[in-house]
């Protein structure tokens, strides 16, 4: 099995730091496992690292879409397990990088997407909750795991029923095991800490220019249905650029619900994954993380 290092966490955390440390020392090149990285305009909301923060260290699946294109967990997924293969190719290591559990578990786990033949459209007429009674007619199991109001999860799970295959047995004929040699660290410092690191890169997002950023691409009705723009630090804007509300109020928004997803991400993570957690600002923790590292490296070659 390919060996790949996973370097997953909270926002704000420090991963995009710690990976590119682990890409210098075990020769290894970085794929982008952030869902809202991958648009190319979108830098400063996404807090995207810099060309000079990335130490000359390659980045797979960065700065690879417009930000009016459409992105699904099946298109990462494909894209991802290609840039894994490219790499282990180079006989390099695959250094996965990012805080969306769902996208990094749809690439190291056997989840197989159904082809999804029923355009979107199709279901644009009708209510979430018209959406969820057919669900419960198609699959009731699967049903049952979804919220009513989780519309894309809806649709996904009725196109898998429609495709012939239930969404609820094509999961129970899955492993739900890696299907590579995974090493996964999981950054955690202390609450406190982790909510001012937030609050702080909030305020420079906004020093940098973040209104002007979202001023640029979504001020236009068309552009705020973009998927893109439903990400953090950018659906907040909506009210000020549409009502000309208070842009602090953007802000708070931002800081809140940027703590809220770390909190989600951290209870993912802790439940989804076996993982070594350790806190990057504990210095002697991180070295024996770097230790433990290249043990599960070279075990590769005994």
């Amino acid at each position: 099995m390919k060996k790949v290092l996973v370097i997953a966490g909270p926002t704000a955390s420090g991963k995009s730091i710690f990976a590119i440390e682990c890409a210098i020392a075990f020769n290894g090149e970085i794929i982008n496992g952030d869902s809202q990285q991958i648009y190319t305009q979108l830098n400063i909301g996404t807090a995207k690292i810099t060309q000079e923060d990335q130490k000359g260290i390659p980045h797979h699946l960065l700065n690879i879409l417009d930000y009016s294109q459409p992105y699904s967990v099946a298109d990462f997924q494909k894209i991802c397990r290609e840039s894994i293969q490219i790499i282990s190719n180079k006989h390099k290591l695959a250094v996965l990088c990012g805080g969306s559990g769902h996208y990094l578990k749809s690439v190291l786990y056997d989840y197989a997407f159904p082809k999804e033949d029923t355009p979107q459209e199709t279901f644009d007429s009708i209510s979430d909750e018209e959406l969820y009674e057919q669900l419960l007619n198609i699959d009731p199991i699967a049903a049952q795991k979804i919220h009513l109001n989780n519309r894309k999860r809806v649709i996904r799970a009725i196109n898998m029923g429609l495709s012939g295959t239930l969404k609820s047995e094509r999961e129970a004929a899955q492993n739900h095991r890696p299907i590579y040699d995974v090493y996964m660290v999981v950054l955690d410092i202390e609450r406190a800490l982790l909510y001012e690191r937030i609050e702080n890169r909030v305020e420079l997002m906004f020093k940098q220019g973040l209104e002007e950023e979202v001023r640029t691409y979504f001020s236009s009705q068309d552009a705020q249905c973009f998927q893109s723009f439903l990400g953090i630090g950018y659906k907040e804007f909506r009210e000020v650029l549409n009502e000309n509300k208070d842009v602090e109020l953007a802000k708070s928004d931002i800081i809140t619900h940027t703590r809220q997803y770390a909190k989600r991400q951290l209870t993912w993570f802790r439940h989804q994954f076996s993982a070594t957690w350790a806190d990057p600002t504990n210095q002697e923790a991180m070295k024996q993380v770097m230790e433990d590292i290249s043990h599960w490296l070279h075990k590769e070659n005994t």
